[in-house]
Parts: C-alpha cells; structure tokens; sequence
C-alpha cells in the first residue's frame, strides 16, 4: 500500500518502495479520490497525481482547513476558521458550494455510501450531516464541543469535550433515528475518531489510542501522545502522533518518522470517485 502524509515542516511525503520523498510543501490535510491526491496548505490546495505524485494544478482554498474529504467527484474542505464546509471540483479546483458548518469545525467523515459527509461543528456543540449539494439534513447535539465523528454500519459515533480548565472526552453514538448514548469517558482531550471495516471504533485522546466495540467495551488500547488524525484502512489504522513526529498502525509499528505528521492516507483511496 502506498502512503501519503502530510507534515507541518517537512512537506508532503510520498513512500515509494519503502523510502520516502519530498513531493510538495508543507501541508495540514489531504484526501484521495479521482486517482490524485488533494494536499490543503495555507489558502491553496495543491493537487498531485496518484502515481507519480507530479502536480497537476493549484486552487485557492478558505484559511485553517483542518480536514478534507471526498464526495464523488468533489473535494471537500472544512475550515476552522471560516467556520464552512466547502466543496470544489476535484478536476479543475472550482468551487461549487458553501456552507456554515458550526464554530470552529475540526473534523468530517465520509459516509460508506459517498452521499453524505458528517462533521464535528465545534464549540457549536453538534454534529452536522451534509448531502452532496451541502445542504444540511440532520443535526444531532452532543454534551461538550464536538471534535470528531465518524459513521458507523448503523448511525454515527462522536468524541467530544467536556470541562473547562481540565478536558476529558466522551464518546456518544447516535442510532439511525438520532438515538444518542453515552458509551465510555476519557480522562484526557479528545483528538481523533474513526470505525475500522468490522464495526469496532478506534478513539484517540491525548496520550492514547484505544479501540472500543459499539457497546463500550474495550478491545485494546495502547500509549500515543498525540493522535492527531486516524485513518482506518480495512481492520487496521494509520494514527498521526503529531508530538512524537510519527505514523503507526493499529499496532504502534512506526511507518513514518517525520516532525509534525498532520494528516496521511494510502494508496487505494485513489480510486475512490473513478
């Protein structure tokens, strides 16, 4: 499988045979569909083919996105600052549509099915879910400021934080109907969320990984100082540790040794949207 990560320092990072290459510059977020890569820097997206890695061309992009994603054939960039969700065309970088997307949003998912994109609004308190023209549909609210989401065979899961001075993070599911459940509490704040392809969900909070099923009930889990971002890729994960400068999989082998990993995807999400 190959590999793509984004550093704060180092650039963007292409593993080819097992060593890796400079492709473009420093970047925060990235996505994979339509056979390229999509790499959000400061105010632009620059997008790479997905063998050669060779840019292919460059479009404006709103301040602080802090995560990316694919509907189909649209790049979909979610902005911290701006507080929207904007989607661009994934062959020409034109943008289409716009949305509000809560206060200060840090992070969307993919629907299984493609049609639809969930993000975590933020200090807003909720998580949103977005059809392919960016039209809100559904929102469900979650106790603290919602700062990661995923979909789940059935419903979505969301990490939050609570507290003031002192966060801790909860893990709330929420059923087709918009049921929600509490369904376990961690000490420290939340950072990444994602479900591995047989259901379990993979949270990351400061200082550790920990894989949980639907029900709570804890799988595995392991030290990570900071997980910044979790892919999930069949049953196992590449998880960013943005203060250890490194990519590992679900187990904790180190894939990557950079300065500031931020995001990273694989080789098979190229295809997505083809």
């Amino acid at each position: 499988m190959k590999r793509i990560v984004v550093d704060g320092e180092r650039g963007i990072l292409w593993e080819e045979k097992g060593k890796w290459e400079r492709k473009g510059p420093p970047c925060h977020a990235l996505c994979a569909g339509c056979g390229r890569v999509y790499c959000a820097g400061e105010k632009r997206c620059i997008c790479l083919e997905g063998e050669s890695g060779d840019a292919l061309f460059d479009f404006p992009l709103p301040g602080g996105v802090c995560a990316m994603g694919m509907l189909g054939e649209k790049i979909c960039a979610l902005s911290s600052d701006a507080d929207c969700l904007s989607a661009f065309c994934a062959h020409t970088g034109t943008l289409l549509f716009s949305a509000p997307a809560g206060v200060y949003p840090r992070d969307l998912c993919q629907s299984p099915c493609g049609k639809f994109l969930a993000v975590a609004g933020g200090a807003a308190g909720e998580i949103l879910l977005f059809d392919d023209t960016l039209s809100c549909i559904q929102k469900r609210r979650v106790p603290g400021a919602a700062c990661a989401v995923c979909f789940l065979p059935r419903g979505m899961a969301a990490l939050c934080a609570v507290g003031e001075e002192e966060l801790s993070s909860r893990l709330i599911t929420f059923s087709p109907r918009g049921a929600a459940k509490e369904i376990y509490s961690f000490p420290n704040a939340p950072c990444a969320l994602c479900t591995l392809s047989n259901g379990a969900l993979l949270a990351g909070c400061h200082g550790e990984v920990a894989l949980l099923r639907t029900d709570g009930r804890i799988l595995y889990r392991r030290p990570c100082a900071y997980p910044a971002r979790i892919r999930s890729f069949g049953r196992n994960a590449l998880i960013c540790d943005g203060w250890e400068g490194c990519v590992t999989d679900l187990q904790g082998r180190i894939l990557y040794q950079g300065n500031d990993p931020r995001d990273v995807t694989g080789g098979e999400e190229m295809r997505n949207g083809k």
